[in-house]
């Protein structure tokens, strides 16, 4: 009896895992990537200092209450943008709301190799401004769109 007991939470758990890895497949296509964006996300686009693209993919996150967040991102980078720090491939992230503002870390588990998301919060359309910072303080910036999907 005790056997089965722990086999059940194992399979339950691995069931899990099959179908979270499920929902975020992407299908190389040559040089273009795209992406299969999960319901109640933001499809998110990156762009350096000078305005052009470097980053697109998607964000979600989620009010654990009034002011603290948490979530997940998946984003590739287009082309070679040097010095972006470590907002490609896949991670989670935290933040907070305060005066109607978002800070997000997409990189929590750092202490001094972060990208940071700022914006003003709209729950439709994200437009503000994205750093990598590490020991030395910023190292990279530019700007952001991420849109509800």
């Amino acid at each position: 009896m005790k056997k089965i007991a722990l086999v059940i939470p194992i399979i339950i758990i691995s069931l899990s895992f099959y179908f979270c890895e499920k929902d975020n497949p992407t299908a190389d296509k040559g040089n273009l990537v795209e992406l299969k964006i999960p319901v109640a996300t933001y499809k998110y686009t990156g762009y350096d200092s000078m305005g052009v693209k470097i980053i697109t993919g998607w964000i979600e996150f989620l009010f654990e209450d009034s002011t603290d967040i948490t979530g997940r991102w998946e984003l590739d980078k287009i082309g070679d943008p040097q010095n972006i720090g470590p907002q490609v491939g896949s991670g989670y992230l935290v933040g907070s709301l305060e005066n109607h503002q978002l800070f997000l870390n997409l990189n929590p588990e750092y202490v001094d190799n972060n990208v940071f998301l700022i914006c003003p919060y709209d729950d439709q359309k994200l437009t503000g401004k994205w750093n990598y910072s590490g020991f030395p303080g910023i190292i990279n910036h530019g700007t952001f769109v991420a849109e509800k999907k």
